[in-house]
């Protein structure tokens, strides 16, 4: 069922596409590889921007396995509103270090700011449908917090090492680390993306709210 919804999923096709040209590119022009590198890191904050503006949109809050919330709603928000704070500071300091790191690299080819606004359009496009698609699941069905929080993790860290590892071994043939990098970002997009709510669950979920606004 999960397989079927990738393969009809604009967001994972976008994110295919977007890789493989990539790599080609990189392959016929590698004095891109700076940009590149910078390109990842910005789709990275990307994600990081969009998965705080997820957690505050979420409709209801599952703060116990399978169980919505049923606090007020006031109480509701502060949850929310804690949660995308303390992921917003975490998540701005790790790339923040980041930021350093690869501020300090060593320059494989100069910024190539045409070749990067572009790119960054297509990666903000794709964010764009992703998160369309989760405010449409979550009508159906209670949010957990601390699962949204790590999410992001789960994606970025399998893809920024295979491009950190080569630059910290000093490794001068980076096409194959690309490949890799591009790999590790589908399947994790796969592994995260979340299933299709059950019958009973949906039901239970629209239940529990029709309960809150009672």
């Amino acid at each position: 069922m999960k397989g079927k919804k990738i393969l009809t999923d604009p967001g994972f096709w976008v994110l295919i596409g977007i890789n493989i040209y990539l790599v080609f590119h990189y392959y016929n022009n590698p004095a891109i590889f700076t940009t590149l590198i910078w390109l990842y890191w910005s789709q990275s904050v990307l994600m990081g921007l969009f998965n705080v503006v997820d957690i505050l949109t979420v409709r209801t809050v599952q703060t116990e396995p399978e169980k919505p919330n049923d606090q007020p709603m006031s109480s509701i928000f502060k949850y929310r509103a804690g949660g995308a704070s303390f992921f917003a500071m975490h998540y701005g300091f790790f790339y923040l270090v980041y930021l350093i790191f690869i501020a300090n690299m060593k320059r494989s080819g100069p910024f190539q700011w045409e070749f990067f606004k572009y790119f960054i359009m297509a990666f903000f496009a794709g964010q764009v449908i992703n998160f369309v698609q989760h405010k449409i699941q979550q009508r159906h069905r209670a949010s957990n917090i601390g699962t949204m929080f790590f999410i992001p993790y789960l994606r970025i860290v399998p893809m920024h090492l295979t491009i950190l590892v080569p630059a910290f071994f000093q490794i001068s043939n980076l096409g194959i680390f690309l490949i890799l990098k591009s790999v590790a970002d589908v399947l994790m997009y796969i592994i995260t993306k979340p299933a299709a709510a059950s019958r009973e669950s949906n039901e239970a979920t629209l239940a529990a709210q029709q309960t809150m606004n009672m």
